[in-house]
């Protein structure tokens, strides 16, 4: 079974930007800490569906699209090789190969394609949990 996992949304300020989703009603429910600069946290209702991913990424690297708002959708799915067989029958390819973020085999194994549009979507190996790292010591929540 496939099931909407997340938006993915990049921000500047964790405070500002965790404040701004409290106000219009929605909680901060998880995090996953990917080394030092690059933080997602993970907001939406308490039992943790409606979820947004708030990227917090400290990269010099110029290829990283900074544009408000950019990022992804995520998409769960039962069997990430399976998947990328029959999109791969509609001439699509992943990014790269499947595998596991910031190379930590406690997570399922990710890949990243474009619809026909252009849209990014990850691909999420189920069952994919909201993270629940601890908060690293540089990211200030106000």
């Amino acid at each position: 079974m496939t099931r909407f996992h997340h938006s993915n949304l990049r921000i500047s300020d964790a405070a500002a930007s965790l404040a701004f989703y409290r106000a219009i009603g929605l909680d901060h429910v998880g995090t996953l800490s990917l080394g030092p600069g690059y933080t997602l946290l993970f907001v939406g209702q308490s039992d943790g569906t409606a979820v947004l991913e708030l990227v917090l990424n400290d990269t010099t690297d110029p290829a990283y699209d900074r544009s408000p708002g950019s990022g992804h959708i995520g998409v769960e799915v039962d069997d990430i090789d399976a998947t990328l067989s029959a999109l791969a029958e509609l001439g699509v390819t992943p990014e790269a190969p499947p595998a596991h973020p910031g190379g930590r085999t406690d997570l399922e194994r990710i890949a990243f394609v474009r619809d026909p549009d252009g849209v990014r979507v990850e691909l999420l190996q189920a069952h994919w949990p909201v993270p629940q790292d601890a908060l690293p010591a540089d990211v200030r929540l106000g």
